[in-house]
């Protein structure tokens, strides 16, 4: 299977919110326990993962509003899609990786690093315009 052959809203939801396979099992693990909550040393025992990393990866997904985080000590997560979309596109994702896992890897690692040369090409503009000035 091609990653044209995924669903729309899994291929955009990819695009926008996952940046690694680490990420996507981060994801997984909270939508296969919905009623649990998550802190990020836990999530790391689980996946074998730096609890640095699982932290992080957590923080992003609550900003694109697929976890809801709860305040404490220490900071839990768990699922909670803001829309009923983006619940979807995490259920169609969660149903192609079971089936099409490769495919899935394949259409993570393949996302353009657009985003990143952009961000880098931005600091690089403003630098030289500072110095100009």
């Amino acid at each position: 299977m091609r990653a044209s052959e995924l669903p729309e809203e899994v291929r955009r939801l990819i695009a926008d919110h996952i940046d690694s396979v680490e990420q996507l099992e981060i994801l997984l693990l909270l939508y296969q326990h919905p009623e649990r909550t998550w802190d990020a040393e836990a999530v790391a025992r689980e996946l074998r993962v730096a609890a640095v990393s699982a932290a992080e990866r957590l923080e992003d997904m609550t900003h694109s509003g697929i976890l809801a985080r709860k305040d404490g000590k220490p900071v839990e997560y768990r699922y909670a899609p803001k829309s009923a979309g983006l619940g979807d596109a995490v259920r169609g994702l969660a149903l192609a990786y079971s089936e099409r896992r490769v495919t899935v890897i394949n259409l993570i690692f393949s996302k353009p690093v657009d985003k990143i040369r952009t961000f880098a090409d931005a600091f690089r503009i403003r630098r030289d315009d500072d110095d100009n000035g």
